[in-house]
């Protein structure tokens, strides 16, 4: 294949007749590898297209997934919050309950021991009055002995 244009002007030039043939074959030589080429271009271009769009998609859906799964952490985060805190309030109130207990437990023991006290000290008294009254009388004693 040679390109008429180029060969008519060659020669119209004053080029020889084989020359100008070889130079417009050259020509449409190079012509026919550029839209090879532009066609390759074309075809990788249109490919590279399609990744990208596949490549998006794939994305997108990872995206999705990924947010899907995030929900569902936190749904089970909210599960598990709730169950704890609900765990957390019985616990609080057994102890709670077992703190009234231990208190009421040691009000009636101080009680019980208050009371002791209260009867010792009754008995201390007694003691003291005891006491006394025996020194009067030993010291009354002594002194109307030697007197």
């Amino acid at each position: 294949m040679l390109i008429e244009e180029l060969y008519e002007a060659l020669i119209e030039a004053g080029a020889s007749e084989e020359k100008a043939k070889a130079a417009a074959r050259a020509i449409a030589d190079y012509e026919r590898r550029f839209a090879g080429m532009e066609s390759e271009v074309v075809s990788v271009r249109s490919s590279l297209q399609k990744e990208f769009a596949d490549f998006r998609s794939s994305l997108a859906k990872s995206l999705a997934d990924i947010d899907k799964r995030f929900v569902d952490i936190d749904k089970q985060f909210i599960e598990s919050r709730a169950d704890v805190d609900k765990k957390f309030t019985e616990h609080r109130a057994y102890v709670d309950t077992k703190f009234l207990e231990s208190r009421a437990y040691v009000d009636t023991k101080f009680a019980y021991i208050e009371k002791e006290f209260t009867d010792i000290r009754g008995g201390l008294r007694l003691q003291y009055w005891m006491t006394g009254t025996t020194i009067a009388l030993v010291t009354t004693i002594l002194f109307k002995m030697f007197s």
